[in-house]
């Protein structure tokens, strides 16, 4: 079986300047203006019942996309998917991430998708541990098989597109489980995953794509970001579903990223 060894996603400084590019929010599915080359695409991993995927993403290619996925984890001989769940429950940690093999990121939502590819689960972000010790002790599972079973949202950031004013956010999960993905529109931007409570609820089809929500009088700014325990009104914006306020309840706040996306 193929060892998957650690790559930095900076990796693409090695070969000149990589070009700066902006956001906005557009329907799911890609039209490719260049051919990107494999990397390692880091993933966020949450969920304690499905297990969903966020990309980490940058302004330069090839991270330059935000992807949120649903995924499961299997491998001959055990049960990686369960060893997640379990370890999440058990430690109360926040950040798992993903380390995935080498793989064309855009071939996710190409004509013929890429729905399957090797990585290794990690308690914590397997990018910052200060030891490789320290990175093998908090590994839960390696050389699994990540199989796509659906995507949220897939989106590429344009070059000269305008920035979003407004702090706007993706209502994704399923079950029992609802987050929040930010909406990264333009450099200075942030990442952001948060647990979240609705009233009224959305459904589990409702969200299957994921819901573009405003936050009303908070400009797209990290200080402005949703975060503590207070109830926060929201708009529900996306096409195809109708326009209506919900409160919104903040959990925890699993994973919260601007130094990458400066």
């Amino acid at each position: 079986m193929k060892k998957i060894t650690s790559h930095g996603r900076r990796e693409f400084l090695q070969g000149g300047a990589a070009m700066l590019a902006v956001a906005t929010w557009m329907p799911d599915g890609v039209t490719l203006q260049r051919q990107d080359r494999t990397a390692v695409h880091g993933m966020l991993l949450v969920g304690e019942e499905t297990a969903f995927l966020s990309h980490l993403p940058m302004f330069s290619a090839p991270h330059d996309f935000q992807a949120i996925l649903e995924a499961r984890f299997t491998k001959a001989g055990s049960n990686p998917q369960a060893d997640y769940f379990a370890d999440r429950k058990r430690t109360g940690i926040r950040i798992y991430s993903l380390e995935p093999a080498r793989f064309v990121l855009p071939q996710l939502v190409a004509a013929e998708p890429l729905r399957s590819f090797k990585g290794n689960l990690y308690r914590g972000h397997f990018e910052r541990f200060s030891s490789q010790a320290a990175k093998d002790a908090a590994r839960i599972a390696q050389d699994v098989d990540v199989t796509v079973t659906g995507v949220v949202t897939f989106r590429q950031f344009v070059p000269e597109a305008s920035r979003t004013a407004q702090l706007e956010y993706l209502v994704f999960g399923k079950g029992r489980e609802r987050f929040l993905a930010h909406g990264i529109s333009a450099a200075p931007d942030f990442d952001q995953v948060l647990r979240v409570a609705l009233d009224p609820e959305l459904t589990d089809r409702e969200i299957v794509k994921g819901v573009r929500i405003q936050i009303p009088d908070r400009a797209n700014a990290s200080k402005d970001r949703i975060r503590g325990t207070d109830a926060v009104s929201a708009r529900l914006v996306s096409d195809g579903i109708a326009s209506r306020t919900l409160q919104l309840r903040p959990g925890d706040e699993l994973y919260f990223e601007e130094n990458e996306l400066a």
